[in-house]
């Protein structure tokens, strides 16, 4: 009879990914600094995918399913730290207001971007890349300022993709 302890079970995981290790590339953040960006992303989540479906009934039974379209959620949120030289707070407001200004209602058509996902093993390679097609910044949350808190300013920004793809 086989043993079950946490010590037999540890000895037979292979290899689980480890969810903290991460990259969100974005190219050419609007003469912002790529590795600012990198460095002060803090949490995300890996896009959601999944299949609508397609009910047939058959006589009096429960029926068939099979997989209908591909369905995506299209957004994902990323969590931002600001530093006190407010590079990422301006690079987002940048981008946004390069989509449709504030001031003049006036917006470009150039703003999609692919964005990648780098899941980092534990040894620094990459153990998988994801790319997030037609990428931009669709809602940046507020920012929380409290002068009796010591915590560092925080924010996220929810992205819009069209669809994203294993690279």
């Amino acid at each position: 009879m086989t043993e079950m302890s946490i010590d037999s079970l540890r000895n037979n995981l292979v290899n689980p990914a480890r969810v903290y290790l991460w990259e969100v590339i974005m190219p050419n953040p609007l003469e912002g600094d790529t590795e600012t960006l990198l460095l002060r992303a803090q949490t995300t989540t890996l896009p959601e995918r999944s299949f609508g479906s397609i009910l047939i009934p058959f006589k009096q039974t429960a029926g068939v399913k099979f997989p209908g379209k591909v369905t995506y959620t299209h957004t994902l949120d990323i969590t931002f730290i600001e530093g006190e030289d407010r590079a990422i707070l301006q690079t987002f407001y940048d981008m946004m207001e390069d989509i449709i200004s504030s001031k003049t209602g006036i917006g470009t058509l150039s703003y999609k971007r692919d964005f990648y996902i780098h899941l980092i093993n534990q040894d620094g390679s990459v153990a998988k890349r994801i790319k997030l097609v037609g990428t931009y910044a669709e809602r940046m949350s507020g920012v929380e300022m409290n002068h009796e808190s010591e915590t560092p300013m925080t924010f996220t920004i929810t992205f819009s993709f069209d669809r994203w793809e294993p690279v």
